[in-house]
């Protein structure tokens, strides 16, 4: 099974965070980000996947000006398990061709994620 998100703004990477530094303001964007995946995942209302993944994410911005490659993939993870896409983001056994960051005017994550045999 093959599914195909398309989360739209400007993407956020992920913060990594303490109890005290999840009250930030970059903290709160960061998990923000990653509720608005999860509610895109329940509103395709799929079935939680199973056994190994493949994701493939792209990212556009409109500037130069944006988090690394690791830790927008992270946030898209995380907000995946929030979903319940899956149960452990050690599933994902694999990156998909063309998981990188582009730039458009239209800023969005661009995600498909499928299970592998």
């Amino acid at each position: 099974m093959k599914i195909e998100l398309t989360i739209p703004g400007r993407p956020v990477p992920a913060q990594r965070m303490t109890r005290k530094s999840k009250w930030t303001d970059r903290a709160k964007r960061s998990l923000g980000y990653q509720k608005e995946i999860a509610w895109e995942w329940k509103a395709v209302g799929k079935r939680k996947l199973e056994g190994p993944l493949k994701l493939t994410c792209k990212f556009f911005f409109k500037d130069r000006r944006h988090g690394d490659l690791s830790n927008l993939i992270k946030a898209v993870e995380d907000g995946l398990q929030y979903g319940q896409a899956f149960n452990n983001d050690k599933q994902i056994i694999r990156y998909g061709e063309g998981t990188g960051i582009y730039y458009d005017n239209n800023e969005r994550a661009e995600i498909v994620i499928e299970e592998l045999k």
